[in-house]
Protein backbone atom coordinates (compact mmCIF):
# COMPACT_ATOMS: atom_id res chain seq x y z
CA UNK A 1 0.00 0.00 0.00
CA UNK A 2 2.77 2.45 0.82
CA UNK A 3 4.35 2.11 -2.62
CA UNK A 4 1.06 2.92 -4.31
CA UNK A 5 0.66 6.04 -2.20
CA UNK A 6 4.13 7.29 -3.09
CA UNK A 7 3.63 6.68 -6.80
CA UNK A 8 0.07 8.04 -6.90
CA UNK A 9 -0.61 10.83 -9.42
CA UNK A 10 -1.04 13.34 -6.60
CA UNK A 11 2.50 12.74 -5.40
CA UNK A 12 4.33 12.99 -8.76
CA UNK A 13 5.72 16.38 -7.87
CA UNK A 14 6.93 15.13 -4.50
CA UNK A 15 8.66 12.09 -5.99
CA UNK A 16 10.32 14.11 -8.75
CA UNK A 17 11.48 16.64 -6.17
CA UNK A 18 13.10 13.87 -4.12
CA UNK A 19 14.77 12.42 -7.21
CA UNK A 20 16.08 15.87 -8.18
CA UNK A 21 17.43 16.36 -4.66
CA UNK A 22 19.31 13.05 -4.88
CA UNK A 23 20.68 13.98 -8.33
CA UNK A 24 21.89 17.31 -6.95
CA UNK A 25 23.62 15.61 -4.04
CA UNK A 26 25.34 13.10 -6.33
CA UNK A 27 26.44 15.89 -8.65
CA UNK A 28 28.01 18.00 -5.91
CA UNK A 29 29.67 14.96 -4.32
CA UNK A 30 31.14 14.02 -7.71
CA UNK A 31 32.33 17.62 -8.13
CA UNK A 32 34.34 17.38 -4.93
CA UNK A 33 35.67 13.91 -5.72
CA UNK A 34 36.65 14.27 -9.37
CA UNK A 35 36.82 17.97 -10.22
CA UNK A 36 35.44 17.70 -13.77
CA UNK A 37 31.80 17.91 -12.63
CA UNK A 38 32.73 21.14 -10.83
CA UNK A 39 33.84 22.60 -14.15
CA UNK A 40 30.61 21.34 -15.74
CA UNK A 41 28.56 23.06 -13.02
CA UNK A 42 30.47 26.31 -13.41
CA UNK A 43 30.05 26.40 -17.20
CA UNK A 44 26.36 25.47 -17.44
CA UNK A 45 23.07 26.66 -15.96
CA UNK A 46 23.57 24.47 -12.89
CA UNK A 47 25.55 27.36 -11.37
CA UNK A 48 22.29 29.35 -11.05
CA UNK A 49 20.86 26.89 -8.55
CA UNK A 50 21.72 27.86 -4.99
CA UNK A 51 22.92 24.57 -3.55
CA UNK A 52 24.53 23.09 -6.64
CA UNK A 53 26.06 26.37 -7.78
CA UNK A 54 27.59 27.07 -4.37
CA UNK A 55 29.16 23.64 -4.02
CA UNK A 56 30.17 23.47 -7.69
CA UNK A 57 32.06 26.76 -7.45
CA UNK A 58 33.62 25.78 -4.17
CA UNK A 59 34.70 22.38 -5.54
CA UNK A 60 36.28 24.10 -8.54
CA UNK A 61 38.28 26.40 -6.25
CA UNK A 62 39.24 23.39 -4.13
CA UNK A 63 40.58 21.49 -7.15
CA UNK A 64 42.51 24.54 -8.34
CA UNK A 65 44.17 24.69 -4.94
CA UNK A 66 44.85 20.96 -5.06
CA UNK A 67 46.75 21.36 -8.33
CA UNK A 68 48.72 24.33 -7.00
CA UNK A 69 49.66 22.50 -3.79
CA UNK A 70 50.54 19.24 -5.56
CA UNK A 71 52.74 20.88 -8.18
CA UNK A 72 54.43 23.06 -5.54
CA UNK A 73 55.34 19.95 -3.55
CA UNK A 74 56.42 18.20 -6.76
CA UNK A 75 58.62 21.16 -7.71
CA UNK A 76 60.13 21.25 -4.21
CA UNK A 77 60.95 17.54 -4.36
CA UNK A 78 62.51 17.89 -7.83
CA UNK A 79 64.59 20.88 -6.72
CA UNK A 80 65.95 19.04 -3.69
CA UNK A 81 66.64 15.93 -5.79
CA UNK A 82 68.62 18.12 -8.19
CA UNK A 83 71.18 18.61 -5.43
CA UNK A 84 70.94 15.38 -3.52
CA UNK A 85 68.68 12.36 -3.81
CA UNK A 86 66.73 11.92 -0.59
CA UNK A 87 64.41 8.92 -0.93
CA UNK A 88 62.16 9.96 1.96
CA UNK A 89 60.86 12.91 -0.10
CA UNK A 90 58.74 10.59 -2.23
CA UNK A 91 56.71 9.98 0.93
CA UNK A 92 56.12 13.72 1.28
CA UNK A 93 54.54 13.68 -2.15
CA UNK A 94 52.47 10.59 -1.39
CA UNK A 95 51.26 12.00 1.93
CA UNK A 96 50.29 15.23 0.20
CA UNK A 97 48.20 13.31 -2.35
CA UNK A 98 46.57 11.24 0.41
CA UNK A 99 45.78 14.33 2.47
CA UNK A 100 44.29 16.19 -0.48
CA UNK A 101 42.28 13.15 -1.55
CA UNK A 102 41.06 12.59 1.99
CA UNK A 103 39.91 16.20 2.24
CA UNK A 104 38.06 15.84 -1.09
CA UNK A 105 36.27 12.74 0.21
CA UNK A 106 35.40 14.57 3.45
CA UNK A 107 33.96 17.52 1.52
CA UNK A 108 32.01 15.20 -0.80
CA UNK A 109 30.54 13.37 2.18
CA UNK A 110 29.40 16.61 3.80
CA UNK A 111 27.95 17.99 0.56
CA UNK A 112 26.17 14.73 -0.23
CA UNK A 113 24.29 14.93 3.06
CA UNK A 114 23.22 18.50 2.40
CA UNK A 115 25.54 20.49 4.61
CA UNK A 116 26.49 24.01 3.63
CA UNK A 117 30.10 24.73 4.58
CA UNK A 118 32.93 26.89 3.39
CA UNK A 119 36.39 25.57 2.61
CA UNK A 120 39.25 27.63 4.01
CA UNK A 121 40.82 29.79 1.33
Amino acid sequence: MEHREILAPDNKFCVSKIIMHIKNNFLVAAAYLFGIPALYIALTDWRKKDYVGFHGGQALVLWCWFFVIFFAVRLLVDLVWGFSYIPILIWLERLTVLALGGYAVYCAYRAFYGQIFKIPH
